[in-house]
């Protein structure tokens, strides 16, 4: 067994840190996390850093700052096991008659429908036949009212001109021309399909928000306004920063999310996993 594989997520981060010389507080300023969030990671106390999705994120974004895969570490915060289990041999030989077992049979049949049922889930929820009403594509639903849009100008062209600049310009013995036919509009484009994961916020006051997903797009850049509220769908994980964030309540997919342990003078930064 290697030193590596009996050590800890924390030692992990911790050596990893120390072999490259960099400072804690260092660590802190470059994932704009406090001394005490990057203590309690290098110490494996991740009950102190909220709930299990933060503890997840901020363990991803330490790791890609040292250069160390993430999802080797978080398998190890899951619990797994370092190394697999021994089995010892059969004492004798297994029947062939397992191959007709009703129980073999069973447990395919478990696996087929546990398999089967999030796909068809899936799939139902990406149809193209889904209620209008539901807004599709990682956009933004605001509850504010938009300002109007601004018209945009038309470039006339040759056959738009003025009747008199045409007669000047046909002949006078030439037939008269059947009028052109409207442009069509074009149909609209076809949005993308609706993202899993919704980020719902409501403000109690001004609060400045940025919310980023997984591919590192930006969902959602703005002020918004004391007694709004604001939908984001996306791919997790989303990078969010809120400020004035004590005055600001979120859920997570109808989930209530404490935003006290991530607020740093007013401003709370974190990353939000599935």
């Amino acid at each position: 067994m290697s030193e590596n594989s009996q050590a800890s997520v924390g030692q992990i981060l911790r050596d990893a840190r120390e072999a490259q010389g960099i400072a804690l507080d260092d660590v802190a300023v470059r994932l704009r996390l406090m001394h005490r969030q990057i203590e309690a990671m290098e110490t494996d106390d991740f009950d102190s850093l909220g709930q299990p999705v933060f503890a997840r994120g901020f363990v991803r974004n330490y790791a890609r700052l040292l250069g160390l895969a993430p999802e080797a570490l978080l398998t190890r915060m899951q619990g797994a096991q370092a190394e697999p289990a021994a089995v010892s041999p059969a004492g004798q030989p297994m029947s062939h008659s397992w191959l007709t077992s009703p129980w073999l049979m069973l447990s395919l049949l478990g696996v087929l429908v546990a398999v089967a049922v999030p796909v068809v889930l899936y799939l139902w929820l990406n149809s193209e036949v889904e209620d209008g009403s539901i807004q599709r594509g990682g956009v933004v639903a605001q509850t504010q009212p938009l300002p109007a849009a601004v018209p945009v100008p038309v470039v006339e062209t040759a056959e738009a001109a003025s009747p008199a600049v045409q007669a000047a310009l046909v002949p006078a013995d030439a037939p008269a021309a059947a009028p052109a036919e409207p442009a069509d509009a074009g149909t609209p484009a076809t949005p993308a399909p609706a993202a899993g994961s919704v980020l719902h916020l409501e403000f109690g006051d001004e609060a400045w928000t940025e919310i980023k997903d997984a591919s590192g797009r930006m969902l959602h850049r703005q002020l918004n306004p004391a007694g709004g509220s604001v939908d984001v769908h996306g791919q997790p994980p989303f990078d969010v920063v809120i400020g004035n964030a004590t005055q600001a309540r979120m859920t997570y997919n109808g989930r209530p999310i404490d935003l006290t342990p991530f607020i740093d003078a007013t401003v709370a930064r974190f990353t939000l996993e599935e």
